[in-house]
């Protein structure tokens, strides 16, 4: 939910597109963890010592997060994988053109801000994936129990989103300050 608000406001995406945004996220976030389940559990009843490797990878982003990393600040979006991809691969506009992901800007092919934003949470969504979809399969390898679990989470967040797409600053200020 913090990462919403920190993207949509880096990218100042007006109130009004901000539904287009995570609407398209969310239906991006569906595909690929659609994708990372199937992955894994074929691999899981491929190799079942990898189950192993995905309980050694979540036992150790737990401990990770107890100890502080001396630093916490607030990330840049503009300093994320993700944009920096979108950069290498189409210029970017500074400025939105109506609902458009695309624009053309001297007849030339160039991204709106609209899909920075996008393109951010899309890969904020395979960050949180990497932690969640181990943790599902650990559990379960019947990948219907496994994909509706994590979308009823992901649609859960969007939900949450939505409600207060008007209050941001108050999440803001409750997620720094709680």
């Amino acid at each position: 939910l913090f990462v919403f608000v920190v993207v949509l406001r880096y990218f100042a995406v007006p109130g009004a597109l901000q539904h287009r945004v995570l609407f398209w996220g969310i239906l991006g976030a569906v595909v690929l963890r659609a994708a990372f389940i199937g992955a894994g559990v074929a691999v899981l009843h491929q190799f079942e010592w990898v189950a192993g490797v995905f309980g050694a990878f979540l036992l150790f982003t737990g401990v990770k997060m107890l100890w502080p990393a001396g630093h916490e600040e607030l990330v840049d979006p503009s300093s994320t994988l993700g944009f920096r991809l979108l950069k290498f691969a189409l210029p970017l506009h500074k400025e939105f053109d109506g609902t458009r992901f695309f624009s053309r800007v001297d007849a030339r092919l160039v991204a709106t801000p609209l899909l920075g934003a996008l393109v951010v949470i899309e890969f904020s969504d395979v960050v949180f994936a990497v932690d969640s979809v181990p943790a599902v399969l650990a559990i379960t390898r019947e990948p219907l129990i496994a994909f509706t679990s994590n979308i009823a989470a992901v649609l859960g967040l969007r939900d949450r989103k939505s409600t207060r797409l008007n209050s941001s600053h108050l999440v803001i200020s409750y997620a720094v300050f709680c």
